[in-house]
């Protein structure tokens, strides 16, 4: 009989634990698919996924605009652009697509339309080089002047009274406080990574934080305090908050690009290589990518993929009307390179060497050692 209510017991001791278990089972499940159930029930808001507040706020009397802005433009704002904007297909717009680059090249479009508003949207890495050249270190040497900013845009006027600061960002905030917790963590994060380009780097930590707080599982968020860490070189802390980033989103892009930065900050050049060929792969036919790309193959000493790089670099540029010359320049170095080993890489090195010197726009240092490396391979070869 004891061993009769044992095995009852038992049998009812199993049962409770299965249920148990199928409970948390159920719980794992809800838990792992509501995400993906919210989103699809609450998606994105276009406060968010769009730069419909830039659009509603931005005036202009003649606008420069990187390229990234022109469809949204044509959408939204179609009253700010000349008929050649338009048209898309003209010099001035070849110039525009070019100038977020080539800071000199803003400069003559610049001395030609006398721009009074400039308008640099989405991601600051496409155009860094042209907000560097904005962000003159002597403010009051700035003929433009940062009078906007949120998630998605930039915007700089011609001799304003007074420089954009962080607090001005609140009125934007206002308008997202009512967005679900995701949506608010993108919006912070997106904006912080653009005080993080235009080098409010304490601001844009305090709004990091803010977006980790909002959504703890936020990539934005994680990806932004990578970032946020390379910007102070602190490499350990970047690369964790990277992996925490991919753990969520295996094909993160910022998050596996501040994985090749660390990589290649902390010496581990052929790791960082490896992973830059998978960051290709994620944002094709990106010049400033693949101008990475060529600079890590060259550290690594791998010269088949510089040279492939700096090839496709050179036939984006001629498509685009762009200058070529100092892609032209490293091409021939890398094939001078590759020449040490293997002999047949000389006639391309000079070839794209002349290539390079018969460019204006080539800088006086590289036109300098072009001359003296040409000088070397003709002593050495006997070819001209």
């Amino acid at each position: 009989m004891c061993s009769d209510m044992m095995f009852q017991i038992s049998r009812k001791a199993r049962r409770q634990f299965l249920r148990t278990v199928l409970a948390g089972v159920t719980v794992a499940l809800v838990w792992l698919a509501w995400r993906p159930v919210k989103r699809w029930l609450f998606p994105v808001s276009p406060l968010v996924s769009t730069p419909q507040i830039a659009m509603e706020k931005l005036d202009a009397r003649s606008l420069y605009y990187n390229i990234e802005a022109r469809p949204w433009l044509l959408k939204n704002r179609a009253d700010l652009l000349t008929a050649d904007d338009k048209d898309g297909k003209g010099a001035r717009v070849i110039s525009f697509t070019q100038a977020p680059q080539n800071p000199r090249l803003f400069r003559q479009l610049d001395r030609q339309y006398r721009f009074d508003t400039i308008l640099l949207l989405d991601d600051p890495s496409r155009y860094q080089r042209l907000l560097d050249h904005l962000l003159e270190p002597e403010p009051d040497k700035r003929d433009f002047r940062l009078v906007y900013m949120d998630h998605w845009a930039l915007v700089f006027k011609r001799g304003a009274a007074r420089e954009w600061q962080p607090a001005d960002a609140e009125a934007v905030r206002q308008r997202m406080a009512g967005l679900h917790s995701e949506d608010r963590a993108a919006f912070l994060a997106m904006t912080a990574m653009k005080m993080l380009a235009v080098r409010e780097s304490e601001a844009a930590k305090r709004w990091l934080d803010e977006a980790l707080d909002a959504d703890g599982s936020s990539v934005d968020a994680l990806t932004g305090l990578a970032q946020y860490y390379v910007w102070l070189g602190k490499w350990k802390e970047a690369d964790s908050y990277a992996d925490r980033a991919l753990a969520k989103k295996e094909n993160c892009v910022g998050a596996v690009a501040v994985k090749v930065l660390t990589m290649r900050a902390t010496k581990h050049m052929l790791d960082a290589f490896k992973l830059s060929e998978k960051l290709n792969t994620l944002i094709p036919e990106d010049p400033v990518r693949l101008w990475q790309h060529a600079q890590l193959a060259h550290e690594s000493q791998q010269f088949g993929a510089e040279i492939a790089a700096l090839t496709r670099l050179i036939k984006l540029a001629k498509d685009e009307e762009r200058p070529a010359g100092e892609y032209e320049f490293h091409l021939g170095e890398a094939h001078a390179f590759a020449a040490m080993n293997d002999g047949t890489h000389a006639p391309q090195a000079v070839e794209h060497l002349n290539n390079a010197l018969a460019d204006a726009s080539l800088p006086a240092d590289k036109r300098k050692f072009a001359e003296e490396r040409l000088a070397t391979i003709r002593e050495r070869t006997g070819l001209h």
